[in-house]
């Protein structure tokens, strides 16, 4: 069921994929894309949860073998005691196992431990040990598993098969634990590489689906401008910029005379079609410094920073013959609307409540005055 699942989400993501890839495809979504493009990132995002608690685990165990390997080693450094009898290669005398015989009745019968010195040419073998390259040289034979190229990449793994493949090292008791902790911590290595390749492929499609979401938040899906959340963003933050550095911000509000009449007499995909239209006059003629958003309904708001009193209205003017002389056909039916325009410049200080009452009493005046014109400046 998890893979049929996995199968249908992976579906939907290249379904929209190739739609944002083509320029044809409609800038739009549906609710029902949008609540399981939701349920995937909500998916995703436990999957990865898992993941990270399992990867946590995996590191932990991976810390705990690594002292354990680390200890060994020290163990096997501090072989050293009272009894003159090297622990590799026991060439004090030709004894006939007499100190080994000693050793054995001492710890068979007390509590007691030997530690047993070195000969001078094992003792210079261990301190060639310390110096071990972290390049491994070759494998020992009685490895379990098979290394790869990628698993000697490790240091650890690598400086710890040089230890084990030197032969004074062959008869230590620790070699065979050794060899165990080094296969068991191989093979956690691998399970931690796979684990982090699975995390990041995870943390890249949550990204991009967070990244589509916070689009599809900031844009009208009807006209593809900006909405009006992201509008008061825009505005907020150029007025935060005036305030900072000075300069001059405009606004210029319209909306489309008698838009009723355009839905009464050609259906509400027309009057669509009509903001859809619109909007892409609009953005042939903005500015790479302006914004414009969809207001709400048939509104639309447009800012503009550096502009003067004077430039504001030929903007406003300019965007109403624009519209003006730009009919449209819909379904062999010719559809000619006009717009009337409000304007106001912010004043240093003024809240944003203040400049937007101005700018609708602006494009008030433009209604009351006959529709398809640049209302009054309010200052």
């Amino acid at each position: 069921m998890s893979y049929e699942r996995e199968h249908d989400d992976n579906c939907i993501i290249t379904s929209l994929k190739k739609r944002l890839a083509d320029p044809d495809c409609p800038e739009t979504f549906s609710r029902r894309e949008v609540a399981d493009l939701l349920f995937i990132h909500e998916s995703l995002g436990n999957r990865l949860n898992r993941i990270v608690k399992i990867s946590d685990g995996y590191q932990y165990e991976l810390k705990h073998l690594t002292s354990e390997l680390q200890q060994a080693l020290a163990n096997v450094k501090t072989l050293k005691g009272f009894i003159p009898i090297c622990a590799s290669c026991k060439k004090v005398r030709a004894d006939d196992g007499y100190w080994r015989q000693i050793e054995q009745y001492i710890c068979e019968n007390s509590d007691a431990s030997l530690s047993h010195g070195l000969c001078p040419d094992c003792t210079s073998n261990y301190f060639h040990l310390a110096s071990i390259s972290d390049e491994a040289e070759e494998i020992p034979a009685s490895f379990s598993i098979k290394v790869s190229a990628d698993d000697l990449e490790n240091p650890v793994i690598s400086h710890y098969l040089n230890i084990i493949s030197n032969k004074h090292f062959n008869d230590t008791p620790l070699r065979a634990d050794l060899l165990r902790l080094l296969e068991k911590y191989i093979l956690l290595q691998r399970r931690q590489l796979r684990i982090a390749r699975i995390s990041d492929k995870y943390q890249a499609e949550v990204k991009e689906i967070k990244e589509k979401f916070e689009k599809e938040a900031r844009i009208d899906h009807l006209t593809g401008l900006s909405n009006r959340r992201d509008m008061f963003r825009v505005m907020h933050a150029e007025i935060a910029r005036i305030n900072r550095r000075g300069g001059i911000l405009s606004l210029i509000m319209f909306d489309f005379d008698d838009f009723k009449s355009i839905n009464d007499m050609h259906g509400h995909e027309a009057g669509d079609l009509t903001l859809q239209y619109c909007a892409c006059l609009l953005r042939d003629v903005l500015r790479c410094d302006d914004t414009a958003a969809r207001w709400g309904g048939e509104e639309f708001m447009l800012i503009q920073s550096g502009t003067s009193r004077d430039g504001v209205f030929r903007s406003a003017e300019r965007l109403r013959q624009l519209i003006e002389q730009s009919p449209l056909y819909y379904k062999g039916t010719k559809i000619e609307p006009t717009i009337s325009l409000g304007v106001a410049l912010y004043r240093p200080g003024e809240p944003l409540n203040e400049l937007l009452h101005r700018v609708d009493s602006s494009l008030y005046g433009a209604k009351k005055q006959g529709k398809n014109q640049v209302g009054p400046l309010n200052e």
